[in-house]
């Protein structure tokens, strides 16, 4: 699977596709560690939050991709039309999303994440960052400098725009 707006692998120089295999594979280990934490704790704050994985998924991409079209959103999500539009709804009635018509075509309707939307994601957030810090806590303060670094160059050039206003993130 492709994420959407990436090239295909086989628009990529060999040279960067052999890196990006090997830092994937080595990602995948790292994902080992973290894995375990961040699924079961995601698990328990779906329940609490009375959210399917589907409503969490249509979330995170209505942050990234704001506002966004009910066709966006399902292509997205990978949702029929249908489905996006009725999980939508009951992300409306929550509060969690707004729906209004596209001003550029009034047969449209444009979806948005509300306060209390931006809310539920900050919440598993600051749970999914603390799996992360309970793992690298005790290794050698070093060690995680250099790899903040190093993640922070890939982050730039992934998004070049926010690396300029970037704040540091706390928790």
């Amino acid at each position: 699977m492709i994420p959407p707006d990436l090239p295909s692998p086989s628009e990529v120089p060999p040279a960067n596709r052999e890196a990006a295999t090997r830092l994937g594979h080595t990602m995948r280990r790292l994902h080992k560690h973290i894995s375990s934490l961040v699924m079961g704790g995601m698990q328990d704050e779906l329940q609490e939050l009375d959210l399917s994985f589907s409503q969490m998924t249509a979330l995170h991409h209505l942050r990234a991709y704001s506002p966004a079209t009910v066709t966006v959103l399902s292509e997205r999500t990978r949702l029929s039309l249908p489905a996006a539009s009725h999980l939508l709804e009951r992300l409306v009635q929550r509060g969690l999303v707004t729906r209004q018509e596209n001003p550029e075509n009034r047969r449209e309707k444009l979806v948005a994440l509300t306060g209390a939307g931006r809310a539920v994601l900050e919440q598993m957030d600051s749970a999914f960052v603390g799996a992360y810090i309970s793992t690298f806590a005790q290794l050698n303060p070093q060690t995680i400098e250099a790899a903040e670094g190093h993640l922070r160059a890939l982050l730039n050039e992934l998004e070049p725009a926010a690396a300029c206003a970037a704040p540091q993130e706390t928790v």
